[in-house]
């Protein structure tokens, strides 16, 4: 796993990032989460936005390092702090980004899937793009074939919309614009 650096204030947070997930990629996907919490929590101050993601990356992930170590000492004075501290390490917090986001992030640039599923795609349509340059439509029948099922409903505005909040851009035109999986024959639009 390889380490991105978000920075605000005092604060320093860590996410470990999957070494398929591109650098410029994971520091968008943070910055659009930081985004979106300011504007869903205008009368939090920034400072408790970034002590949220902080008390995240801490219960989600007990390897923690010096700096992480030493912000701790730091505010182990503040009543607030230790209490709201116990409680994510107790009950536990969601993960920043869920299996779902780190899939997309994964694939973005690259295909990098499952290696038998890439293997049997690339044998008959030789190696396609990542995930940037396929239509919302295709991803769905790719989604499918991977077995990934996210939420019920129209895929196309779900998946625009998980990669906007993701701080993700699709190239345009599409060199994908369908992908069907029927029994072992992939049939794709290009």
């Amino acid at each position: 796993m390889k380490e991105q650096i978000a920075k605000g204030g005092e604060w320093e947070i860590r996410f470990h990032r999957h070494p398929w997930i591109h650098p410029e990629d994971a520091a968008k996907a943070i910055q659009k989460r930081l985004e979106d919490s300011r504007k869903r929590r205008k009368k939090v101050s920034e400072e408790v936005i970034y002590e949220g993601l902080f008390l995240s990356s801490l219960a989600s992930d007990h390897r923690w390092n010096l700096h992480q170590i030493g912000q701790i000492r730091k505010l182990s004075d503040n009543k607030n702090f230790k209490e709201r501290f116990a409680r994510a390490l107790e009950q536990g917090r969601s993960p920043t980004f869920d299996k779902i986001d780190i899939f997309i992030l994964q694939n973005w640039r690259e295909l990098r899937f499952k290696p038998e599923i890439k293997a049997k795609i690339e044998a008959q349509e030789g190696k396609l793009p990542g995930l940037s340059e396929w239509s919302p439509k295709a991803i769905a029948g790719l989604f499918e074939l991977a077995k990934i099922n996210p939420r019920s409903g129209n895929f196309e505005n779900w998946f625009t919309n998980r990669r906007k909040r993701l701080g993700l851009v699709g190239k345009y035109p599409r060199r994908i614009r369908d992908f069907i999986f029927i029994s072992d024959s992939i049939r794709m639009d290009r």
